[in-house]
């Protein structure tokens, strides 16, 4: 009897499954991230496939909002009908800025920034130099700055990260990382201060990333003076626009990126009829500055059947689509999207982390004295809208996560009737 041939053995079915069936049933069926780990064991092919680029891409292919929760350090995803989570294996593990995809890592008073792309799960160490040309970057070895800024080519996956406010002996002046070179350095132009004298001393929520330059919200909590801080990323030149106000409290003024402009609302509580949330102030002047849709915000209320408006906080990537995180003491949380796309307005799937998420204010008040002179002062929003990005420059250093940290499913899809049309 002839012995049979190693090529005349019939191949592993599941290994000669055309790769776009493989994805279909992978991913287009709605199997849930713990399936798929499961699956990576099946054949060679199978592990190549879920760990490689195609179905990655589909499962992150639109915006999505995101939950940092460094206590567990554990970032969450949802990408519409689930929650993924990802563990982050570095320190430090508070997102200060997102951009392009990548998400920009640091802790109070360090000189470490992480880049980190959730998508291919890899990250980047940025360590700003004690000194650079001759000028001390850190007092007591702690590096002390306003606001930190992160921008990314969508092209060629470079990026820049600018930190604003850094003190030197004289005067507070900003650090520009450029991925292209690998190089951190010395902005020329001067960091502004507030109506010739005061200094910019606190920020609110992160940076936005607009048509060339970056936003910010800040102020100074001695002064009823509130200002918009403009830094232009082509001429490396700061602008700051000021208003004064009568009274103000940690996110009375909402901005976010929406529809190409920065977008401002003001958030009076105490309107149940979203009647006063319009913003009418002085930021206004700036030709990339608008009002938010108002139409827009008045429909969240079509969410809650027979009840008013809750208070919110809204979040956008510089598109038509809106993310709207509900939180009221006394309530669940709740997360809904706004998809231009379908003109609709609808809840996510429940957060895994909704009893126990931290919306709060974290960092250095005023109530503590002993800090409030001599520290940076951070207020600290652990969510933010960010695009999926799949690639990285090949031209850096990244480092893989460890395998174990890979997608991790923690929520599946929302209710059908929490969905509401706009």
């Amino acid at each position: 009897m002839e012995l049979e041939r190693e090529d005349h053995r019939p191949r592993d079915s599941w290994d000669s499954l055309p790769v776009e069936l493989l994805i279909k049933v992978l991913r287009d069926q709605d199997l849930p991230i713990s399936t798929l780990a499961e699956c990576r064991a099946v054949c060679k092919k199978w592990k190549q496939i879920i760990d490689g680029p195609d179905l990655r891409n589909k499962i992150w292919n639109q915006s999505a909002i995101l939950y940092d929760a460094c206590i567990d350090s554990t970032a969450y995803f949802c990408l519409g009908d689930r929650w993924i989570g990802r563990y982050i294996s570095f320190e430090p593990k508070e997102v200060v800025a997102a951009d392009g995809g990548l998400m920009c890592f640091n802790q109070l008073l360090s000189t470490e920034f992480v880049i980190y792309n959730p998508v291919v799960d890899k990250y980047l160490s940025l360590k700003v130099p004690h000194e650079i040309d001759g000028v001390s970057t850190v007092f007591n070895g702690m590096l002390e700055c306003i606001v930190v800024g992160l921008v990314v080519d969508q092209f060629t996956k470079h990026f820049k990260v600018v930190l604003g406010g850094v003190p030197i002996p004289d005067r507070r002046t900003s650090l520009i990382y450029d991925s292209t070179t690998s190089t951190w350095s010395w902005l020329i132009n001067k960091f502004p201060v507030l109506l010739n004298w005061m200094e910019v001393e606190c920020h609110s929520g992160r940076c936005l990333v607009c048509n060339g330059s970056l936003y910010w919200i800040v102020w100074d909590p001695r002064f009823m003076i509130k200002a918009l801080l403009i830094f232009n990323l082509t001429e490396e030149t700061w602008n700051i626009l000021f208003e004064e106000i009568m009274e103000d409290m940690p996110g009375a003024l909402q901005v976010a990126a929406y529809e190409g402009c920065v977008c401002l609302l003001a958030m009076d509580w105490t309107d149940v009829e979203f009647d006063r949330r319009s913003y009418d102030g002085n930021f206004l002047r700036h030709r990339m500055v608008r009002k938010m849709d108002r139409s827009l915000i008045r429909r969240t209320k079509d969410l809650w059947v027979m009840e008013d408006g809750r208070p919110f906080k809204f979040y956008a990537t510089g598109g038509s689509d809106v993310f709207f995180v509900f939180e009221e003491e006394g309530e669940e949380l709740e997360v809904a999207k706004y998809s231009a796309e379908l003109d609709m307005i609808y809840f996510l799937a429940d957060p895994p982390f909704r009893g126990a998420h931290e919306f709060h204010l974290r960092g250095f008040l005023p109530h503590v004295i002993h800090t409030w002179e001599f520290m940076p002062h951070v207020i600290h929003d652990p969510w933010c809208a960010i695009i999926p990005t799949p690639g990285v420059n090949a031209e850096q250093e990244w480092i893989t996560q460890p395998q174990r940290h890979l997608l991790q499913e923690v929520r599946e899809t929302p209710r059908e009737e929490d969905v509401g049309e706009v």
